[in-house]
C-alpha cells in the first residue's frame, strides 16, 4: 500500500495527466418523409433572382424529394449574379442543410430518390462533434458543402510507423456532384473529398471556399487515444512500453510544410499537447504551413539515450516525409526533460560530452558495433535551422530529482536492457578506469535513469547548458508565484514547484516569458498564445 501511494505521490510531481475523453457525439433527430411523385427537374435558370429566392421560400425541406429540389435551387441562386450577403448566406445554408439531412437519410429506402456517394461511405459529421472542453473545440474553414472526418487505411509501410497506432484520421468535403431525373427517379451524385488546404469551387462567376476541419480529425483521434496509457509504465518499466515508442504525424506527411516537433517530459505523453495542436489546427494560416510530429519515448531511461533514438527517427522520418530533398529548418518544441532532449536535438556537442564522460576519445575505445553509444555523446542538429522552445525545462537541474521524493521515484525505475546491455558490454571491455572521475557514480551500475541525470551538478547536464543551440530559443517559464523578472532582479523565489528559474533560464534564448505553471505550461493559455505568434512571424 505505501509503495503505491508513493507512485501517485511521484506520477502527480513529476507528470502531467491526461484524460481520457474528449467530445460527445450529437446529432438532431430527422423526419424526412417519402414524398409521391415523379422526378422532373424544373427550369430555374429564367427566372429572377427575386422569383428565384421565392421559389427556394415554398420548396419543401421535410421530403427527400424536397431536399432534392432545395439542393437544386441552392445551387442555381449560388451561381446568380450580383448576390449579396443575405442571400448568399440564405443559399449556402439551403444547400448545406439539404446536403446533410440527404446524407443523414441516404440509408432509408426511397423509390424516387437514388443517392450516389463518390469517395468514402464511412464518415463523421463535424457538427456532429461536441468537444467536452470549449478550448478543444473545433473550427471549421471554408462555405460551401459538409466538414467530414473520415478514417483512413494504413498507408504504405514505409509511412505506416509514422503515424498514430489508434488510427489515421482526417478531414474530407462533401459537395454536391449533380442532381438528374432518369425515369421516375432522381439521381443525386454526391463527391466525398480529402481536404487539407483551401480549395474554392465555382458556381457561374461566383467563388466558394469548401468546408473543411483539420482540428475536427485531431479531437477524433484524441477521442481514441491509447498512448496516454503509456505515460507511468513508460517511466518505471521502459521496456514495456517500448512498442508505442515513435514519432507520430497527425497531418499528411509531405515536403511542402515545415516539421513542427513536440516532445513531452518524464512520466507524460503526447496527449499534453492537445490544446496547443488543436489552437494550430484552428488557424488556417498555421495548419497550412506546418506538419505536427508528436514525439512518444518512455521516459525511463536518461535523457541522452532517448535523445540518440528520437534523433535517429527524425533522420528517418524527415527523409520519408520529404523524398529527395531534405528538410532544412524545424520548429521543436519540448516540455521538462523534453526540452532537454530538443536541446541535443538541436546542438553541436562535438567531443564535450564524450570528454566528460571517457578518458579517451571513441575512435580509441569503440569498435564498428558500438555506434549507438557514440551518438549518445556526439551529435550535430538534426536540421541546419532551428527554432526551440523550452517549457519547464530543467537545463540544470531540478531539486526534486535529489529529494527523497526523487530518490524514491528513481528506485522505481527499470531500465531497458537496450541502454544497460550496451554500457554493461562497454564497460566490461575497457573497465570503469576509462570513466570519468564525475560520471563513474552514474556509469558503473551500467547506466543511470531519467531522475538521476536530472539532479543538480550532473555532468553531462551541467556541459549541456553551455552549449548554444543552432537557431533560435525561447524560454517559456513556469511559476507559481509572481510572473516577472527584470534584468538585475532575484528571481529565486520564482518556481513550478519542479523547476526554478535559474535551472529553467537559457541564457541565450532570444526572449523569455513567464506563465502561471504547475509545472505545466504546455496547457497555459497564454504560453500557447505566445507560440502562436512566434510560429506566425516566422518564415
Amino acid at each position: 500500500m505505501l509503495r503505491l501511494l508513493l507512485i501517485l505521490a511521484i506520477t502527480m510531481v513529476l507528470g502531467g495527466c491526461s484524460s481520457a475523453r474528449f467530445l460527445q457525439f450529437k446529432e438532431p433527430q430527422l423526419h424526412i418523409r417519402h414524398a409521391l411523385g415523379y422526378a422532373k427537374l424544373p427550369d430555374l435558370e429564367s427566372l429572377s433572382l427575386g422569383a428565384l429566392h421565392s421559389h427556394c421560400l415554398n420548396v419543401s425541406d421535410d421530403s427527400d424529394i424536397g431536399l432534392v429540389l432545395s439542393l437544386q435551387c441552392a445551387e442555381t441562386l449560388l451561381a446568380s449574379p450580383q448576390l449579396n450577403p443575405n442571400l448568399k448566406a440564405y443559399a449556402l445554408n439551403l444547400y448545406n442543410d439539404a446536403l446533410y439531412k440527404l446524407l443523414k437519410t441516404n440509408n432509408s429506402q426511397s423509390s424516387l430518390v437514388s443517392v450516389a456517394i463518390n469517395g468514402p461511405k464511412q464518415f463523421t459529421f463535424v457538427s456532429s462533434l461536441q468537444a467536452v472542453e470549449p478550448r478543444l473545440a473545433a473550427k471549421t474553414f471554408g462555405e460551401l458543402g459538409l466538414a467530414l472526418v473520415v478514417k483512413q487505411q494504413a498507408p504504405e509501410v514505409n509511412k505506416a510507423k509514422f503515424y498514430p497506432a489508434e488510427g489515421i484520421y482526417r478531414a474530407y468535403n462533401a459537395k454536391l456532384a449533380s442532381i438528374a431525373a432518369q425515369g421516375l427517379t432522381y439521381l443525386v451524385t454526391i463527391d466525398i473529398e480529402p481536404l487539407n488546404s483551401s480549395k474554392e469551387v465555382r458556381f457561374g462567376d461566383n467563388h466558394y471556399a469548401l468546408s473543411y476541419s483539420p482540428a475536427a480529425s485531431f479531437l477524433m483521434l484524441l477521442e481514441v487515444a491509447t498512448i496516454d496509457q503509456f505515460s507511468w509504465l513508460g517511466f518505471i518499466s521502459a521496456s514495456e512500453a517500448e512498442k508505442r515508442r515513435g514519432i507520430f504525424s497527425l497531418t499528411p506527411l509531405t515536403a511542402d510544410k515545415e516539421p513542427l516537433v513536440m516532445i513531452h517530459g518524464l512520466n507524460s505523453d503526447p496527449l499534453i499537447w492537445r490544446y496547443l495542436t488543436i489552437a494550430i489546427l484552428n488557424d488556417e494560416l498555421l495548419s497550412q504551413r506546418y506538419q505536427i510530429w508528436h514525439v512518444y519515448y518512455p521516459s525511463g531511461p536518461p535523457p541522452f539515450f532517448n535523445a540518440m533514438r528520437v534523433r535517429k527517427l527524425l533522420n528517418e522520418l524527415s527523409k520519408v516525409a520529404s523524398g529527395e530533398q531534405r528538410f532544412t529548418q524545424a520548429t521543436i518544441i519540448g516540455h521538462s526533460m523534453g526540452g532537454v532532449i530538443s536541446k541535443t536535438l538541436t546542438t553541436q556537442s562535438q567531443y564535450t560530452l564524450w570528454d566528460a564522460t571517457f578518458t579517451e576519445r571513441p575512435e580509441q575505445l569503440l569498435n564498428n558495433q558500438q555506434r549507438d553509444i557514440q551518438d549518445i555523446f556526439v551529435f550535430a542538429p538534426v536540421f541546419e535551422h532551428n527554432r526551440v522552445f523550452f517549457l519547464d525545462t530543467p537545463h540544470r537541474g531540478s531539486s526534486i530529482a535529489e529529494s527523497a521524493l526523487g530518490y524514491i521515484g528513481a528506485s522505481l525505475v527499470t531500465l531497458p536492457l537496450e541502454f544497460t546491455g550496451l554500457f554493461k558490454a562497454l564497460i566490461d571491455e575497457i573497465g570503469i578506469a576509462k570513466l570519468t572521475k564525475g560520471m563513474l557514480p552514474f556509469l558503473k551500475d551500467y547506466g543511470p535513469n531519467s531522475v538521476q541525470v536530472l539532479r543538480p551538478g550532473h555532468p553531462l547536464m551541467t556541459v549541456l547548458c553551455e552549449l548554444p543551440v543552432q537557431g533560435e530559443a525561447y524560454n517559456i517559464i513556469g511559476s507559481t508565484g509572481r510572473l516577472s523578472c527584470e534584468p538585475g532582479d532575484d528571481c529565486s523565489d520564482i518556481s513550478d514547484s519542479v523547476v526554478d528559474y535559474s535551472s529553467a533560464y537559457y541564457d541565450k534564448a532570444k526572449e523569455t516569458i513567464i506563465v502561471k505553471s504547475s509545472h505545466n505550461s504546455f496547457q497555459s493559455p497564454r504560453a500557447i498564445e505566445y507560440i502562436l505568434a512566434k510560429l506566425k512571424q516566422h518564415k
